[in-house]
């Protein structure tokens, strides 16, 4: 099921948060490293980099 979010500046960086129920079902905390992977054009995949 795709979820929708909004970017949004934050300084000089575009942000999109990460809803909590998908952080925490995904083991994501507070600053874990996400690697964005390009995919295809305006398509992507991100995922947290394993220690």
């Amino acid at each position: 099921m795709p979820l929708t979010r909004k970017a949004r500046v934050v300084g000089s960086s575009l942000v999109v948060t990460i809803p909590s129920q998908l952080a925490k079902a995904f083991d994501i905390n507070d600053g874990d490293k996400i690697e964005i992977i390009p995919v295809d054009h305006g398509e992507f995949k991100i995922r947290k980099v394993r220690k």
